[in-house]
């Protein structure tokens, strides 16, 4: 199973501890630690509220396959890495930060 390194993924990316993780599910920090060693795992309303706390989907986390850092289609921040690229990046320019050719 997968999910912990998964979990573990996510809860680095939002920047959280393990001890901001457990206050938000309602649970303790060393239940957290289980989860991320794949020697527990979270009932269905924890698994649901991780999803949302870590902004990733249950499909992602619960997804047995290996971790794919090298594609957007599996990464940790999901299908949307693309999309908040894009994003990001026409934020920058509404501010001026980036300055592209035109029709790109």
């Amino acid at each position: 199973m997968m999910l912990g390194e998964r979990l573990r993924v996510a809860r680095a990316r939002a920047q959280l501890s393990m001890a901001d993780v457990a206050k938000e599910c309602g649970c303790t920090a060393q239940a957290v630690m289980k989860w991320e060693h794949d020697r527990a795992m979270p009932d269905s309303r924890k698994l649901l509220k991780l999803c949302g706390l870590l902004d990733i989907s249950l499909e992602w986390i619960m997804d047995p396959d290996p971790l794919d850092f090298h594609s957007t289609e599996r990464a940790p921040q999901g299908r949307h890495a693309k999309y908040w690229a894009r994003e990001a990046i026409a934020e920058m320019r509404e501010l001026g930060l980036v300055i592209a050719p035109e029709g790109d």
